[in-house]
């Protein structure tokens, strides 16, 4: 038997739950960015903590840009 295409509706539970995650990775992301804010204000004083959480900042934004990119690909083959 030849293979069917995925439903629309198993697409669509996909996209909406894509963009669940994004919208609360995209709320981690604006916490996490306000605190490496935070830590610059009172540099340098906050000095030692500046790496670490710069570089949890870039994760977050970088799985976030992920998550858009793979949400625009489905919507685009819906």
């Amino acid at each position: 038997m030849p293979q069917t295409a995925v439903p629309t509706n198993i697409e669509a539970l996909d996209i909406e739950a894509l963009k669940k995650q994004i919208r609360r990775l995209n709320s981690k992301a604006g916490q996490m960015k306000m605190e490496l804010h935070d830590i610059a204000e009172g540099l340098p004083v906050n000095l030692e903590q500046l790496p670490e959480a710069a570089a949890r900042t870039y994760d977050i934004y970088c799985q976030l840009r992920e998550l858009k990119q793979r949400l625009n690909t489905l919507e685009a083959h819906s």
